[in-house]
């Protein structure tokens, strides 16, 4: 009875010697795959905002210069990642004067894609095109955007961003607007979402008057952030033939036509998403310029995939791009000679002893 007790048994041991060696595997595979996940994360992942303020990038100014030499005042600015060059071409085709485009250059892909549109779509070749590379920090659009307004070639700039679809004539209408006004005489375009297909976006006043009442478009980002752009009063807008004057408050981030040369850089604090217009546009206020929307120029937004901005959730950037805005706003307040302390344009305030951590969890901010 004992050898086949024994066999049993070493049968048994082979049995959980297995079990362990095949566990032991499985753990090592799990902890390999966690290591190098992490080292990948430590090499590619997006650091917190307030960590990557002062990050410089690499540029490429005039990657592509354009074949056409545009008259006019006004420029389209704008900055793009490559996988919405179409919308660019858009866009060219469209407004058929100056643009200056700043775009977003993550690898090797990214550039190969920027060499076929250029090679593949004309209206691309009458574009400024400038290149800036990827340095290990989420979407930085400010650092795009103020590239591209540095690299404009005509005095006023009209800040869009790519998405956005220009009303018919703009470019001419935009240079008489201009032509007259002062250095810091900001112009606001009424802006709209729409589903249509290119060939039936809205191009004239009429016909998004008429989408609008079909249900086939509607106020940018209405439901989002109301308080974005409601400012523009669409009410009087959709039926007024002059410019009118409105009046800031805190949040409100129109898209401009403005004197590039009078106006402050747009703050490179911001990375990712998240009041990285809203600030830029608050300080145009505290400078004293003046804003007006004009009455025979829109533009239209279309739908796109929503980009994660190259870092965690959406929600949480905000979130973090708030403890930015916490900064940011007293010290333009302080830098104009106002007090912190002050609502200036219905934004709202701390004491100093409050300290920003109330400030960055406080959702009178939206």
């Amino acid at each position: 009875m004992s050898r086949p007790l024994t066999l049993q048994r070493a049968r048994l041991y082979i049995f959980r010697h297995r079990q362990r060696v095949l566990v032991a595997c499985i753990c090592l595979v799990v902890v390999i795959i966690w290591i190098t996940t992490s080292l990948r994360s430590h090499d590619y992942a997006e650091p917190p905002a307030h960590l990557t303020r002062d990050v410089s990038f690499k540029i490429v100014e005039y990657y592509n210069r354009p074949e056409k030499d545009f008259d006019g005042m006004v420029s389209i600015v704008t900055q793009v990642s490559p996988n919405r060059l179409d919308r660019i071409v858009d866009m060219a085709k469209e407004w058929q004067g100056p643009m200056s485009v700043a775009v977003y250059i993550h690898d090797n892909k990214d550039l190969k894609d920027v060499d076929l549109y250029l090679k593949t779509h004309p209206p691309l070749r009458d574009v400024g095109v400038h290149l800036l590379y990827y340095n290990k920090t989420r979407y930085p659009v400010n650092n795009l955007r103020n590239l591209a307004v540095r690299m404009a070639t005509t005095p006023w700039v009209a800040m869009l961003d790519a998405d956005f679809f220009p009303s018919e004539k703009m470019n001419k209408y935009l240079n008489d607007v201009v032509r007259s006004s002062g250095p810091k005489s900001a112009f606001i375009l009424p802006a709209f979402n729409s589903d249509l297909a290119t060939e039936d976006m809205p191009r004239t006043k009429q016909d998004i008057m008429i989408a609008l009442m079909e249900g086939k478009a509607s106020i940018v980002n209405e439901k989002l952030c109301y308080k974005c752009h409601n400012v523009t009063n669409y009410r009087k807008w959709y039926f007024t033939d002059k410019p009118f004057q409105i009046y800031y408050r805190w949040v409100y981030e129109p898209f401009l036509v403005y004197n590039r040369e009078a106006a402050p850089p747009f703050p490179t604090i911001f990375k990712g998403y998240g009041f990285d217009k809203n600030t830029w546009v608050y300080s145009l206020a505290i400078l004293g310029w003046e804003f007006f929307v004009v009455p025979d120029a829109f533009i239209t937004h279309r739908p796109h995939v929503r980009n994660n901005w190259d870092g965690k959730g959406l929600d949480d950037q905000l979130m973090e791009a708030l403890a930015l805005v916490c900064e940011v706003i007293p010290n333009v307040k302080r830098e104009n000679g106002r007090s912190p302390q002050q609502s200036a344009f219905g934004e709202p305030v701390y004491t100093q002893g409050e300290g920003k951590e109330i400030c960055a969890k406080d959702t009178k901010w939206f």
